[in-house]
Parts: structure tokens; sequence; C-alpha cells
């Protein structure tokens, strides 16, 4: 979203487009987050969040060949972007619950709090690591603002939109594969923990 206004001002040079493009991007993201209680009834959490990290690493990808001129393909790209990463957010706070489950299940601790913030904690510090990577890129790159940018620099503000963020949703399609807790992990440790429930009334 950072680079999104650089994109439009330096590279496709038609900065008032910002007014659409943005909330273009908004509206298929709540589409696709309305559409992640029907998605997760058929598809399992882990697989599914690898696979929306994996299309939203092709389409950021396919803003690299993107002609400056072609206006309709950036938009289809970023409509996509949005479906395919509006579940992101249900979808992660759906999997830290279940993290506090298997916790409690594991170690007999309920870490629920500790758990979120870990997570919010986690988000504003990318959100600043993101502020400073496009500033230190920018510089190295030669960003003058308010003028003509170099090839390096327009290169540099293509890499943003395109082949950057792609490269950090492939990262977090990897990480998922490593993610333990799918839906028929869960459904044992919540059997189980009714198990142990039933068993601590009975004593009672």
């Amino acid at each position: 979203m950072t680079s999104t206004a650089y994109y439009f001002k330096y590279v496709v040079h038609r900065p008032e487009l910002l007014a659409s493009f943005m909330p273009a991007y908004l509206l298929a993201a709540a589409a696709g987050t309305a559409l992640t209680p029907l998605l997760t009834r058929f598809i399992d959490k882990r697989r599914l969040m690898i696979g929306l990290m994996l299309i939203s690493t092709v389409l950021s990808a396919a803003f690299l060949l993107v002609p400056a001129d072609n206006i309709v393909l950036m938009y289809a790209l970023q409509i996509g972007l949005g479906l395919a990463l509006g579940p992101k957010s249900p979808l992660s706070f759906a999997m830290l619950a279940d993290s506090a489950d298997y916790n409690e299940w594991r170690h007999g601790r309920r870490a629920t709090g500790m758990t979120f913030a870990a997570s919010s904690f986690a988000q504003k510090l990318g959100n600043a690591l993101a502020v400073a990577v496009i500033g230190a890129l920018f510089s190295a790159l030669g960003y003058v603002p308010n003028a003509t940018q170099s090839a390096g620099s327009q290169a540099g503000i293509v890499g943003l939109m395109s082949v950057i963020p792609a490269a950090f949703t492939l990262m977090a399609a990897a990480l998922m594969v490593f993610y333990p807790l799918d839906n028929p992990t869960m459904a044992r440790i919540q059997a189980r923990s009714e198990e142990h429930t039933s068993e601590l009334q009975s004593q009672r």
C-alpha cells in the first residue's frame, strides 16, 4: 500500500488513479474476508493459507511484467490480490486461537492473551520494518522526491510493487508448510480436551 502511491506517480504517471485503485483493493479484500467461512468449510485452514499466499505470490510478481499503460490489467491484479489476501486476517486469528488451544492441551496452560499480544507486536514491528526498508531502498537507488526518477529508482519502485511482496508471501507459504495444526489434528485435540473435561466433571 505504501508503494502504490510511488508506483502511480513515478511509473504509471497517473497519480489520480489512486482514488479508485486503493478502494478497489479494499472492497475486494472485504469480499474475500466475507468468503472466509465458506472457504474454510471445504478447505483446511492450513492448506487454504498456503494456497492464498501462493496465489498472492503469483499476482504480486505479475506486476513486474505489466506495461505502464495497461491500467485494466493493474486493476485486475489488484482486485485479485484483495480477494486472495482478504481471508488472511480471519484465518490468522483462527489459527492463533488454535495455537492457544494446542498450548493448553500440550502444556496445561491457557495463554490466549500472550499469543494474541505477540501477534499484535509482530504486526507493528513488521509495519515499522516495512517503512524502514522502503526508505533505505529508495535512498540506495537514488530516489529524488517530485522529480523524474532514474532507471534504478523506477526499477526499485516496480520491485516494491511486485517481486519484493511476492518474496514475502512465498516465504509465508513456505513457513506454513511446517504449521502442524491442521483440521484433523485440531479435531483430535478438541476430542481429548472434551474427554479431560468430562473426567474432571465426573470426579467432582
